[in-house]
């Protein structure tokens, strides 16, 4: 009995040091070459993880009502503005991949994100019709090389970032675009939080490392001058 006992407690701790592993995987951001020095000088709009499954628990789960709306309203006429400026828009949405990581998504995460879920395309709420719709399994999108191939081609190195979550995926994505030189702009009123707190940190932490907070994109004077980060 004990080295029956002895055993499941081995597996038990392994699958927990498994867990929190995978878990620390997901979230870490992504590291790349530098962009710095480039002849870049275009700008792309990141909508990130603004999928079914992720905005249409209003109220049950973490968004209230008008706050969700006003979101969706500014990200749809921050889109409008991209395409009228010549911004490439492009669609970041979230989809887990490996067995495990799906199983305990299911198991603790409700299935929001899970391969098989029903709410992975973007809230049709979300007009805003992309350049390039990326999918991606990690919370910084600069995992997935296609999003680094496709700024290069576009000769982008501004990068405007909206969507969810403020502390996960889009300060992560932010992350790894300052860490690669990219000049990153928050756009703060088309992006969710749903830890307005430890966001209001996110973002000083963010500005610390280079990137600029806009409060409202649409209208120039509102919008911080952007350190040029690629000389």
């Amino acid at each position: 009995m004990l080295a029956l006992a002895l055993v499941v407690g081995l597996f038990v701790l392994a699958v927990v040091a498994y867990t929190l592993w995978d878990t620390m995987r997901l979230q870490t951001p992504s590291g790349g070459p530098s962009i710095r020095g480039e002849a870049r000088n275009g700008t792309a709009l990141l909508i990130i993880d603004m999928q079914t499954d992720f905005t249409r628990e209003v109220g049950s789960r973490k968004w209230e009502a008008d706050y969700l709306q006003s979101r969706l309203n500014y990200t749809n006429e921050l889109a409008v503005f991209a395409k009228e400026q010549g911004w490439p828009v492009i669609s970041v949405r979230h989809v887990y991949r490996g067995w495990y990581t799906n199983q305990i998504i299911r198991l603790i995460g409700r299935g929001l994100g899970a391969q098989g879920s029903d709410g992975l395309a973007m809230d049709p709420r979300i007009t805003a019709k992309p350049d390039l719709d990326l999918e991606k399994s990690k919370s910084d999108a600069f995992w997935e090389p296609a999003l680094s191939e496709f700024l290069k081609e576009h000769r982008i190195d501004h990068l405007i970032l909206c969507g969810l979550d403020g502390n996960a995926c889009v300060k992560n994505t932010a992350i790894g675009a300052l860490d690669r030189g990219y000049r990153v702009e928050l756009c703060d009123p088309a992006i969710l939080a749903s830890n307005q707190n430890a966001w209001k940190l996110q973002k000083e932490a963010l500005q610390e490392m280079g990137a600029a907070v806009s409060q409202d994109i649409l209208t120039d004077d509102e919008r911080p001058q952007m350190a040029d980060n690629t000389v």
